[in-house]
């Protein structure tokens, strides 16, 4: 007697051989949220592009504010109910670097369906297009243990190493992007020795936050695919706003790749561990410190 396993993979299988029918559907991973959303959409818009054949993302209710703040994703979206039972789909992140997408289709993505957006172009224009931006992901990265272990890395040596490497006086100004403002300012207090340290003034929200990153002068972006993003925003401007340096750390997670990033852009500077870790980072992993 099978066992409920093999069952369920001679299904899939036998639906793998009905499902024929385009449009093709991501129907993408769990768990996913906010910058891992982008992927599937730009993989599905790649493969439109390289193929000629239609590829769809399907909807999920998180889905809603991206859609809101970037029309065009809209199109490249599909709600279960309407997917047909003869249609392809996969599981998948869409965050294979050469197989889901080459750097350009980031790029060529990020400025026909994300700059397009009417919201995107309005924040543009009221973002400080001279500060230096401090990107610092923490949140459930330093919160949840295990992603902790998986995620957390000594932040203030990155920081610190990147900082250094930034062109510029010592009286320009510096961002700080956090989901987590006042660590921030306890734990990346030299940033003061580099310039006027601020804050991203009143309320505003993750839009307004991507929309500051993509703006900057200088990036020192997070370990964090919203981030990541970010980057590509700014690396898909026209020649003149493109920032003048984008860096991040070589370190993603540690589930896969031995913890380096694959995701980051050929032209922005990798910073990799050894140029920053300490026994903080080891702290950090084990939860001895903050």
């Amino acid at each position: 007697m099978p066992t409920p396993a093999v069952l369920g993979r001679l299904k899939a299988q036998a639906l793998t051989l009905v499902r024929t029918q385009d449009p093709s559907v991501i129907w993408g991973a769990e768990p996913m949220n906010g910058g891992n959303f982008l992927y599937l959409w730009a993989t599905a818009w790649a493969r439109q592009r390289s193929t000629g054949r239609p590829w769809l993302v399907r909807h999920k209710p998180k889905m809603d504010p991206w859609i809101a703040e970037f029309p065009a994703l809209g199109a490249l979206t599909v709600r279960e109910e309407q997917v047909g039972l003869r249609q392809r789909r996969t599981v998948e992140w869409g965050q294979q670097v050469y197989h889901d997408w080459f750097f350009r289709d980031l790029t060529d993505f990020a400025r026909e369906v994300l700059l397009s957006s009417p919201r995107l172009a309005a924040r543009l224009a009221e973002a400080d297009r001279e500060t230096v931006v401090v990107n610092v992901r923490r949140g459930d990265y330093y919160s949840v243990p295990e992603h902790r272990r998986n995620y957390g890395f000594d932040i203030a040596g990155y920081v610190r190493v990147a900082i250094e490497r930034v062109p510029g006086a010592p009286d320009r100004r510096i961002t700080l992007i956090s989901d987590d403002v006042d660590w921030c300012r306890a734990n990346l207090s030299f940033l003061r020795e580099h310039g006027e340290l601020t804050a991203l003034p009143g309320p505003h929200d993750m839009f307004g936050d991507l929309a500051q990153i993509a703006a900057g002068r200088d990036l020192i972006l997070a370990n964090s695919t919203f981030s990541y993003w970010g980057g590509y925003l700014a690396s898909a401007l026209p020649p003149a706003e493109r920032p003048r340096s984008v860096q991040a750390p070589l370190h993603f997670n540690r589930l896969y790749n031995m913890g380096e990033s694959s995701l980051l852009m050929p032209q922005w500077v990798a910073i990799p561990d050894d140029e920053f870790r300490s026994t903080v980072e080891d702290e950090v992993r084990s939860g001895k410190a903050s």
